[in-house]
């Protein structure tokens, strides 16, 4: 399988009805290529397993407490840029009413045989997403990286609301991944004690552009807290009209 490397595809099953992750883990456990590490009960479960367990491909579902099918598809598009996701669920033409960065990368149906989740999964694994890019934010200070970084969890919540109120719901999902995404590279940097590190990560294309609108909407006063790392991310993240 293109883009799965040292054995078998590793998946991720997120429901929130424990028979239906039950089926399909005992479905694919059948699968020698398929390697079921890990399961999830809703959105906000799903993103964190995304980060321990490294999932290939994820099958998720779209009605779910605490955070939706809808909202994870934004975030984790730079927390995972290579990650396919596979959505299963009971409603149809899921990819057409969904916006660019909302939409899975195949869908199917419940209610079927399972045989067609099958072999779209072995579809998805076959042919890597063509859109992720690198985003390089250059060298930046790291106790400068870390308060900004502090500094958007403080201003997430009401920039939320706005963001709302201007149907960017998607876009700020989507920027919420990327500040995710670095949380990572500025931790690292700061537990190995370096003063300044070059910051990079990677999203694909339409997340990217949809971080990027989220960000520039942020009230220059609002988001001064936010340097240097706004800037950069202005100047790095991909722009473009949306799907």
């Amino acid at each position: 399988m293109a883009g799965v490397t040292g054995g078998s595809a590793r998946v991720l099953i997120v429901d929130d009805k424990p028979d239906i992750r039950s089926v399909v883990a005992m479905r694919l456990r059948a699968e020698p290529l398929f390697d079921v590490v890990g399961e999830a009960a809703d959105g906000a479960e799903a993103i964190a397993r995304v980060g321990e367990l490294r999932p290939h491909v994820m099958i998720l579902d779209l009605q779910m407490p605490v955070m939706s099918g809808e909202e994870v598809i934004p975030i984790v598009r730079s927390l995972a840029p290579r990650l396919r996701i596979l959505v299963f669920s009971a409603y149809a033409g899921t990819q057409q009413r969904l916006r660019a960065t909302e939409r899975p990368d195949a869908e199917v149906r419940k209610g079927g045989e399972l045989a067609a989740l099958v072999r779209e999964l072995h579809r998805l694994l076959d042919h890597p997403p063509l859109d992720p890019v690198d985003v390089d934010l250059g060298v930046v200070e790291v106790a400068c990286a870390q308060r900004a970084s502090h500094a958007w969890a403080t201003l997430d919540p009401s920039i939320r609301e706005v963001a709302l109120e201007r149907d960017m719901g998607p876009d700020f999902l989507a920027l919420v991944g990327v500040f995710l995404a670095l949380h990572e590279p500025i931790q690292l940097a700061a537990r190995s004690g370096w003063d300044r590190s070059n910051v990079c990560f990677a999203t694909r294309l339409e997340a990217g552009r949809a971080a990027r609108r989220a960000l520039a909407a942020i009230p220059p006063a609002e988001a001064a807290p936010l340097e240097p790392l706004r800037s950069r991310l202005l100047s790095g993240l991909p722009d473009g009209c949306p799907v």
